[in-house]
C-alpha cells in the first residue's frame, strides 16, 4: 500500500474537526496545537499536510502518476485548496512524518500583505504582472505558475490557451515557479518594477 493509502486508512473512521482554506489552515492548526492530518482532495489528486503541536512537519501529494513528499509536495500546494483536518495521536503522526518530512519551514512563515488599497485610496507600489509562457516559441496552456517571496507562495495561476498568466503584486523581488508537471519544477528569480506594469513578458520554458 502506498503512503496516501496508509493515511486514508488511518483517518477513515476519524471524525473531522473542520474545513479550512490553505491560507487559514496553518494559523488554525497553530492555534489548536493540532496533532493530525489535513487533507485536500480533488481533480484526481490528494494533498496531505501532517501536523505536530500545530506545526506542519510533513507533506504528501498523490495522483495517478505517483507520490511526492516533503518540500517538493509543499511547492505544489494550491492556494484554492480546501483542507479537512483529522486528529491523530502524536505517535502515529510521527511515524507518518518519517517518510515525508518538511525540512524547509520558510514556506509557512506568515505571508506578507499585498497591501491592497482601500476603496477611494490610490494604489502605491502595486502593479499587474503579465507573463506569456511559451514552449519553444509556442504558447503553453495548462502550465501552473506560482509566485514566491521570502519562501512563501503569494500567488498562483494556470496559463490559458494563449499561454498567459497574470498576478497583482507589490513591486519588488520574487521567485517564479514553473510547474511543468509534478516532477519538474523550474525556479526563476525576477524583479517586478513599475516599468513592467501591464507589459506582457515572454518566458520560454522549452
Amino acid at each position: 500500500m502506498d503512503s496516501a493509502g496508509i493515511v486514508d486508512d488511518l483517518i477513515r473512521e476519524v471524525a473531522p474537526q473542520g474545513i479550512f482554506s490553505y491560507t487559514d489552515l496553518i494559523q488554525a492548526a497553530r492555534d489548536k496545537k493540532f496533532h493530525g492530518v489535513a487533507m485536500s482532495s480533488g481533480r484526481n489528486r490528494k494533498a496531505y499536510l501532517l501536523f505536530l503541536e500545530g506545526e506542519p512537519e510533513g507533506a504528501l501529494i498523490a495522483d495517478s502518476k505517483g507520490e511526492l513528499y516533503g518540500n517538493k509536495a509543499v511547492y505544489l500546494l494550491r492556494g484554492e485548496d480546501q483542507f479537512t483536518i483529522y486528529p491523530l495521536a502524536p505517535g502515529v503522526v510521527e511515524r507518518l512524518i518519517f517518510g515525508c518530512r518538511i525540512y524547509d519551514k520558510s514556506h509557512f512563515t506568515p505571508s506578507f500583505s499585498l497591501g491592497l488599497p482601500e476603496i477611494g485610496k490610490k494604489a502605491e507600489g502595486i502593479g499587474r504582472l503579465i507573463i506569456t509562457v511559451r514552449n519553444e516559441g509556442v504558447p503553453a496552456a495548462g502550465i501552473t505558475v506560482k509566485i514566491r517571496r521570502n519562501g512563501q507562495i503569494v500567488a498562483n495561476d494556470i496559463s490559458g490557451p494563449a499561454g498567459e498568466v497574470s498576478f497583482r503584486l507589490l513591486y519588488g523581488s520574487y521567485e517564479l515557479l514553473i510547474v511543468r508537471n509534478e516532477n519538474d519544477i523550474d525556479v526563476y528569480d525576477f524583479s517586478f518594477s513599475p516599468d513592467l506594469q501591464e507589459k506582457p513578458l515572454d518566458l520560454d520554458i522549452g
